[in-house]
């Protein structure tokens, strides 16, 4: 569960439009470093920031995995910032994300972008699964339609639990890549 000034931190930082240093509390789940672009019940829209300081798509991480979210914990915060604003790169929040839901969540993620990244980092912090999601079973099962590392389609959707959820990714530089490689989704 969130602290108190865990979820203090990601309010601080949503006002201030300053970078934050974001730790779960998820054995072996990255760290991320991002601006904070939405916050609801559930969810915390971030917009990353990769390790050459450029803004690479956004993340979306559970609120109750959040342990910290400060400034103080990224001795780098300021140089990044700093950096993106002399190039003009400007932290963005994709309109109409439900952050309260995991199901509104689902779905909005999925009418503003073509693939997403799917991590359960409790089960196996290394792995993400990527992409078409065609909704939410009765059983709160995430349907998710696969592109593989070479940007080849499954036939058919394989099956997430939505509670197993613990991140989810879009808009980034290699979501971008294999969806323009594999192009669209085959009909199932």
């Amino acid at each position: 569960m969130a602290t108190h000034q865990a979820v203090e931190g990601l309010r601080r930082a949503l006002e201030s439009g300053k970078p934050v240093r974001i730790i779960r509390d998820i054995d072996g789940a990255d760290r991320l470093d991002a601006y904070v672009v939405g916050l609801g019940r559930k969810w915390v829209l971030l917009h990353t920031i990769s390790a050459g300081f450029h803004l690479d798509g956004h993340s979306v991480v559970r609120l109750r995995d959040v342990e910290h979210a400060t400034r103080s914990n990224w001795k780098a915060a300021r140089v990044a910032h700093r950096a993106l604003r002399l190039r003009e790169e400007r932290p963005r929040t994709p309109p109409g994300i439900d952050l309260d839901t995991t199901t509104g969540l689902i779905d909005t993620l999925t009418r503003a972008f073509p693939l997403v990244s799917v991590y359960t980092e409790k089960i196996d912090p290394d792995v993400c699964y990527i992409g078409r999601a065609h909704g939410v079973t009765k059983q709160k099962n995430l349907r998710l339609q696969e592109i593989s590392p070479r940007a080849v389609w499954g036939y058919d959707c394989c099956k997430y639990r939505t509670t197993d959820i613990t991140r989810f990714d879009v808009g980034d530089g290699y979501i971008d890549a294999l969806h323009a490689v594999g192009g669209n989704p085959p009909d199932l």
